[in-house]
C-alpha cells in the first residue's frame, strides 16, 4: 500500500543541498521521479529544510509563478546554507497533496511554500498536522472541508492585487494604440480571474479617456495550464481573426500563445514574472513580486519575526505588482509612473473601482460602456 501511495504521488523533486549541486531541469527531474518514485519519496533523499509544493498542473520552469517563487527559495537557501527542494504530485487530490507534505516533513522540511490554489483544502490539514513547521501559501487561504478559513499561527496566506498589474497592462496597451485585444487565462481560479478582470478594466478606462468606440476584447479560460496544440491553435485563430495583442495568464500555457504570436505576427503580454526573454513578441509582463516576497518570508522565519495567522495583500502601494520590461512605442515611462502612483494612492478611487473575482461571476457581466467584450466559453 505504501508503494502505491508513492507511485500515485510520482514526485518531482529537485535537490540543492547547501548549494553544492545545481538542480536538474524540470523535464529531467520528472522523468527520473516517474521511473523511481519510491526512492524519490524516501527519507534517504538527504532532506530539504525549505520545500516548495507545486500543483500537478504546473511546472517548475514555467518562467512565471512557480519559477518566481523558486528563485526566491534558491537565493535565500544559497545565501544561508540551507537545503531546498520542490515536490509535485501527479494529481491534485487532497490525499495526494497531504501525503506530499508528509514526505517533505519526513525529509526535513521546516519551511513549506504552498504554491497553488489547488492546495487550499489540503493546506488546512497540513498546517494543523505540523504546528512546528512554518508555511506560506500563495493566492488562496486554507479552508476546511466545510469551506471555513483556517489560519493557524504557523501559516501566512499571501495574496496579490493581480487586477492592478493587469489594469496597468490593459491601459498601457490601449494608450499605445492597440484596439483589438485578447485575454487567455488558464483555469478560472481567483488569481487568474483577477488578472482577466483587471486587464478588461484597464482597457475600458483608457477607452473612456481617449473617447474610443472601436476597441474589442476577446476573452477565454482554457481550463488548464498546459502548452498544448489546442491552446496554440486557439491563440493562432485569434491573431488570424484580427486580435493584435493577447495577455496570457496561464503559467506554462503561455508558451502556446508565444508560439502562436511568433507565427502570426502577434504581440503578447506575459504574466507573474518578467517573461521578456521567452519570446520577442512579449512587450511587457504583468508581474507579482513573487521572488522578493518569498525571500522576505524566509528571512522573517530565520530571524524569528515570522508573523502568521493572517492574510497579507500586496498591491501597488507595497510595490507588490507592476509591469516589467516595457517595449511600448507610444506609452511612455512617465505616463506609467504617473498611473502607478495613482493606483498606489487610489486617487479618485481608481484602484477601488477595478473589479475582482468576487464582483462578477463571468467577464461578460463587467459593465463596459466603451470596449466591446466577447466571452468565448
Amino acid at each position: 500500500m505504501k508503494k502505491n501511495i508513492f507511485t500515485v504521488l510520482s514526485l518531482v523533486v529537485v535537490f540543492a543541498f547547501l548549494s553544492a549541486c545545481a538542480p536538474q531541469s524540470a523535464a529531467t527531474a520528472a522523468a527520473s521521479a516517474e521511473e523511481a518514485a519510491p526512492a524519490a519519496a524516501s527519507e534517504t533523499t538527504g532532506g530539504g529544510e525549505i520545500a516548495l509544493l507545486i500543483s500537478a498542473a504546473g511546472t517548475l520552469d514555467d518562467r512565471a509563478f512557480n519559477q518566481g517563487c523558486w528563485n526566491g527559495v534558491k537565493e535565500f537557501g544559497d545565501e544561508n546554507g540551507l537545503s531546498y527542494m520542490y515536490y509535485q504530485p501527479v494529481e491534485d487530490t487532497v490525499e495526494a497533496q497531504v501525503t506530499l507534505c508528509d514526505t517533505a516533513v519526513k525529509a526535513g522540511a521546516k519551511f513549506i511554500i504552498i504554491n497553488s490554489d489547488q492546495f487550499k483544502v489540503a493546506a488546512s490539514k497540513m498546517i494543523t498536522a505540523y504546528p512546528d513547521v512554518t508555511f506560506i501559501i500563495f493566492d488562496t487561504v486554507p479552508i476546511d472541508d466545510d469551506g471555513n478559513q483556517v489560519l493557524t499561527p504557523n501559516v501566512l496566506a499571501i495574496q496579490f492585487a493581480e487586477q492592478q498589474s493587469t489594469f496597468l497592462a490593459g491601459y498601457a496597451a490601449v494608450k499605445d494604440g492597440y484596439r483589438k485585444l485578447g485575454f487567455m487565462g488558464g483555469m478560472a481560479v481567483p488569481a487568474v480571474v483577477r488578472f482577466g478582470y483587471g486587464f478588461v478594466w484597464g482597457i475600458e478606462t483608457a477607452c473612456k479617456e481617449l473617447g474610443l468606440d472601436d476597441v474589442e476584447i476577446m476573452y477565454n479560460y482554457s481550463g488548464d495550464f498546459k502548452p498544448t496544440p489546442e491552446n496554440q491553435a486557439r491563440a493562432a485563430s485569434w491573431f488570424q481573426g484580427g486580435t493584435e495583442i493577447i495577455h496570457v495568464a496561464a503559467g506554462p500555457m503561455g508558451a502556446s500563445v508565444f508560439a502562436a504570436a511568433e507565427q502570426n505576427n502577434g504581440v503578447v503580454i506575459g504574466v507573474d514574472s518578467d517573461q521578456s526573454a521567452e519570446s520577442p513578441t512579449i512587450i511587457t509582463s504583468a508581474i507579482k513580486d513573487l521572488e522578493t516576497v518569498t525571500y522576505n518570508s524566509l528571512k522573517a522565519w530565520k530571524d524569528g519575526t515570522f508573523d502568521g495567522g493572517k492574510i497579507v495583500l500586496y498591491t501597488a502601494k507595497e510595490n507588490g505588482v507592476a509591469l516589467a520590461s516595457m517595449k511600448f512605442k507610444n506609452f511612455t515611462q512617465a505616463e506609467y509612473d504617473d498611473l502607478y502612483q495613482r493606483l498606489a494612492d487610489d486617487v479618485d478611487g481608481i484602484s477601488s473601482a477595478i473589479p475582482t473575482d468576487t464582483d462578477y461571476e463571468s467577464p461578460d457581466q463587467i459593465p463596459l460602456t466603451c470596449a466591446k467584450l466577447t466571452y468565448v466559453e
